[in-house]
């Protein structure tokens, strides 16, 4: 590392910079899990939002009675997002564990050793 890279700010990763980075130095999974967990967050969030508007208006209709959903909507706003958090937390948990491709081998392929086929022994039979 030198006095540059030392003084130089890190970089945020972005996904095009991502993308575009031809030395793999930085990775496109957790960019791209973000914003998935993002995407959820907001798609269940105006869901339940439409709920919630849902239960007034039948509210209004049909009589306060119709109130007993709202925890319903909240319980399944809840449970959709607890199943998107844990996806997305496998997703990283197994994409951490992987180890760093290497763009060259370190070393030399070791040779395999040749086993001899075996025997009748092996195969139950007596000599």
């Amino acid at each position: 590392m030198t006095f540059q890279d030392q003084s130089r700010p890190p970089r945020r990763s972005s996904l095009p910079a991502a993308l575009l980075d031809l030395r793999f130095e930085q990775h496109v999974t957790p960019i791209l899990v973000k914003w998935i967990y993002a995407g959820v967050l907001a798609v269940v969030g105006f869901g339940v939002l439409f709920g919630l508007l849902w239960v007034w208006s039948l509210a209004v209709w049909i009589g306060w009675a119709m109130w007993l959903a709202a925890p319903i909507v909240l319980g399944l706003g809840l449970i959709a997002l607890l199943t998107a958090r844990v996806a997305c937390e496998r997703v990283m948990v197994r994409y951490r564990s992987l180890p760093a491709p290497a763009l060259y081998p370190v070393t030399a392929p070791v040779p395999v050793k040749e086993q001899a086929a075996p025997g009748p022994q092996y195969l139950g039979r007596p000599e």
